[in-house]
């Protein structure tokens, strides 16, 4: 949720990290003149630049002792040690920052550390303390979020209804208020605002996530979620998300009595989105059971053991391919299939 480490660097300093004797001649430096804050401060950048945060995080401390007031070196600092999991040092940084600026994003920073900690009840109030010091995408996206997060629906949802509208090209705001909306009872309402969110980003499949596991939320919105479905597979053709959910409602249509749909088109879009996407799991699940459905057993066996190579807790995978084997007489790999479903169970 926080901004990213090292976002206020020097723009020498990324010129001299394409070099390799740049670490070295930086160390020198650092080392030369012990008491410079920048010589520090350009080490810790160094550091957050590669993303290697904990060796930033001595050179972020000792500028800090150095200029104590400096914000973006103690932001950066606060950051490192919440990633490195020293959330005590974090949140005893951030007060003190506070006590000199208050200032949203250090709030919401604060919020992350909270958050991480399990103080759930300091993290939200955290968050809402950033959200009306700055009501900014950022902050009632983070504040949404954690409401979600802890089944706070009714309150999620009044934020996403302030925050949608306000920002009307924000993506990530029309999942939240989606999935808002679903979870308050709002199921048609729900499906609109999340194909809104597919249609602002259609390479986020987050919205798409959702949406497809819409089909069976009412009998009188199934249709709508496939047509939906459908319209995305035409305008994004090449994203494996949406093949993938389109293939599944189809597929529920050819399930339930008095439906009726394409098996042919069901495997075309299966098939399709394993191409787009090889490790796409739960689409050779699917290939598996439709596949084991029409007596194609060796087509099946051969999905459902690429499904569980590419995700080994599918425990539903790990069942059917038993019961394949089994009728195969392949005793030895139907006991051993078993034997992993019953764990993958045991510990659900």
């Amino acid at each position: 949720m926080a901004r990213a480490l090292g976002l206020i660097l020097a723009p020498v300093l990324w010129c001299a990290a394409q070099s390799p004797a740049t670490e070295a001649e930086l160390r020198r430096q650092a080392l030369a003149q012990p008491d410079s804050f920048s010589a520090n401060r350009r080490m810790a950048e160094y550091y957050l630049s590669l993303n290697r945060v904990a060796e930033a995080i001595p050179w972020a401390e000792k500028a800090a002792r150095i200029q104590p007031a400096d914000y973006d070196n103690c932001y950066d600092l606060a950051l490192a040690r919440l990633e490195t999991k020293d959330l005590a040092g974090a949140r005893k940084l951030l007060a003190e920052m506070l006590s000199r600026q208050d200032r949203s994003e250090l709030h919401n920073l604060l919020g992350d550390v909270e958050e991480a900690a399990g103080r759930v009840d300091e993290a939200e109030k955290q968050y809402e303390l950033a959200a009306r010091m700055d009501p900014s995408e950022k902050n009632v996206f983070d504040l949404g979020t954690d409401l979600l997060r802890h089944h706070a629906y009714v309150q999620a949802l009044t934020v996403f209804q302030y925050a949608a509208p306000k920002y009307p090209q924000s993506a990530r705001l029309h999942v939240g208020l989606g999935i808002a909306l679903y979870s308050t009872g709002k199921y048609a309402d729900a499906v609109e605002t999340l194909c809104r969110a597919v249609d602002l980003d259609p390479r986020d499949t987050k919205a798409l996530d959702f949406l497809g596991g819409m089909y069976d939320v009412s009998p009188e919105l199934a249709d709508e979620v496939t047509n939906r479905l459908a319209r995305f597979v035409e305008l994004y053709p090449n994203n494996a998300a949406a093949n993938y959910y389109y293939a599944l409602s189809l597929r529920r249509r050819n399930l339930t009595p008095g439906l009726a749909g394409s098996q042919q088109n069901v495997e075309s879009l299966l098939k399709k989105s394993v191409a787009l996407r090889s490790d796409f799991a739960a689409a050779h699940f699917q290939l598996g059971l439709l596949y084991s459905d029409e007596d194609r057993v060796r087509e099946a066996i051969s999905e459902l053991e690429e499904a569980t190579r590419l995700s080994p807790g599918l425990k539903s995978a790990h069942y059917r391919l038993a019961q394949l084997y089994e009728q195969q007489g392949k005793t030895e790999l139907a006991r051993r299939e078993f034997q992993v479903f019953r764990s993958l169970k045991d510990h659900e």
